[in-house]
This record gives structure tokens, sequence and C-alpha cells, in this order.
């Protein structure tokens, strides 16, 4: 049985035109599964978040910034699972991954940024339409390693840039962290894996998750863990690290996006004195953090 591959469904608009094809290491398991944001009540009448395996889709944003170096584009791909099993240290429901498409004036991919909806393991794969000196010094375009999983230092487009050619990004068993990565059209993707096509929605839908006639968010909207998923606690990181990281919500998955009105840092560093520097949402600031020259 082929490997299962998540292809977004190509509705016309840039982000389908980018959509990064998700490969799945171990798709047996319904807590490998992309899914989307839902939402019920118990027996108590209470909300309980999840993610639907049975409904994949990419929650999608678009952002510009502007660098002394130039203008770029960023494409948000949001993906969320069911979560992540015990006794994985990131154990816990309603995981994430976020991967970003940065477009330089050209529109050509220069960048692909990976990141777990915590804000750990933050990996950045150049492309070779980035000119060498936006790279950080020393930069090994061979390969790099991000805390145990082996990437590539440069992902190579064809040219002239041909949209039907893809990022493919391989998530490892159980944490969903990226363990691999490298460039293909649809149409090898479709004959290589099982394809399980995606819906494409906007960011903004997970803050109008259908629930008992209404809606709801995501994300909480009130209180000290404004920010964070709902029902995503994760408690082996909460004994574990919060105490030296200074965060008590360390681990757990947030919404991306800026912290005056999220209310959480998207930091991308356990040094508690370099949060805002490294915070990915600020992406300027973000890459000058990791070292690279855009």
């Amino acid at each position: 049985m082929p490997q299962k591959a998540y292809v977004a469904t190509d509705d016309g608009t840039i982000f389908a035109r980018y959509a990064p094809i998700f490969v799945l290491e171990t798709y047996a398991k319904t807590y490998n599964r992309i899914g989307s944001a839902a939402a019920r009540l118990d027996e108590d009448r209470e909300e309980e978040v999840y993610v639907d395996p049975a409904a994949p889709s990419f929650y999608v944003q678009k952002r510009q910034f502007q660098t002394e170096r130039g203008s770029y584009t960023n494409l948000i791909y949001r993906v969320e699972f069911p979560g992540v099993p015990f006794p994985k240290l990131t154990a816990g429901a309603n995981a994430g991954l976020l991967v970003i498409i940065t477009l330089n004036t050209e529109d050509e991919p220069v960048l692909v940024t990976t990141d777990l909806t915590c804000g750990c393991y933050p990996a950045l794969v150049p492309t070779d339409n980035l000119p060498p000196k936006a790279l950080p010094q020393g930069w090994d375009t061979g390969g790099q390693c991000v805390l145990g999983e082996e990437l590539p230092g440069l992902i190579r487009f064809p040219k002239p840039f041909d949209s039907s050619y893809r990022p493919v990004i391989l998530l490892r068993d159980g944490t969903h962290r990226v363990m691999g990565m490298r460039v293909e059209s649809v149409k090898e993707a479709a004959w290589r894996y099982g394809v399980v096509p995606a819906r494409l929605q906007p960011m903004d839908a997970l803050d109008a998750v259908p629930v008992d006639g209404g809606t709801t968010s995501y994300f909480v909207t009130s209180g000290p863990k404004r920010g964070l998923v709902k029902d995503a606690a994760r408690p082996l990181e909460f004994l574990l690290i919060s105490w030296w990281a200074m965060d008590s919500s360390v681990g757990r998955p947030k919404r991306y996006a800026d912290s005056r009105e999220s209310g959480k840092v998207f930091y991308t560093s356990l040094k508690f004195w370099r949060r805002e520097d490294s915070d990915m949402w600020r992406f300027p600031e973000f890459l000058r953090f990791w070292g690279w020259r855009l």
C-alpha cells in the first residue's frame, strides 16, 4: 500500500498554487492524519474542541514583509492533527504544524520554514532561488540536522519556475515532526502516493468552528490562557520543561499571530530572555535571530 499524501484541492488561489504536499510516515494511526478543527458538547453540555481527521484542511493566510534587502510574501499553511500519543514528550491532543513558503518579488519560493504550532523544532530550508549571500554564515547546503532530524540544506526547483512543483514535507509518525523535504511535481506525487485531497480554508475559520447551532474558537479567547489551543494540555512538557523555560504553557499549541492580539508570543527559542527576538510572527526579526540575511 503506498504512503498517503495530502494535496490541496485546486481552488484557483495563490495558496493552491504553492501548497506543500504532506506525506505521512504512518497513515494507519488516526493521530497522524491531518484534519479540521471541530467542536462538540459532552454529556454535561460542556464544549470540547478536537480535530476531525475525516475532513482534512489546510488553513491558510498571506502576509507581506520588508527587509533592508527586499520585499517578500509569506504564504502560511497550518495543518492540525488529533494529537500526539504518550509517552512522546509532546503528548497531548490537538497538535499542529506550520509551513511557511516565502516568495520573492518574482513569486519564486526562496525559503520553506516549518515549525510545530507550539513554536518547537523550527526548521528553515532555502531554495536555489535564494541568493547565497542571504544564507547564514557557514551554512551547509549539503544538509542540516534539526534536533535529530536530517533535513536538506537546499532544495531545488525547476528553471523557469513551474508551479506544478511543490515542497514535499515528510512527517514523522506520532510527533508530526518534519523528517524530510524535497521537491516533486503534483503529477509525480499522484503517481507515487495515495492522494488524500485537503480543503483550503482561511485561517479565520479557526475562530468560527461550528458547534450546537453556533460557532466557537479553536483558541482560548480570554484570561491567562488566551491564544492557546483549547483542550491541548502538554503534561510531560509542563513537568519537565516549564520550570526552567519559565513558561507554564511551554509546548502547548497556540495561535500564530501578533502577540499583542493573541496574548502569546510565538517564540521559537527556549531562552526566555530571547522570546521577542525569536517570535516567528515578527518574521524579519525571527530570520535575523536565526542568522538569515534576507
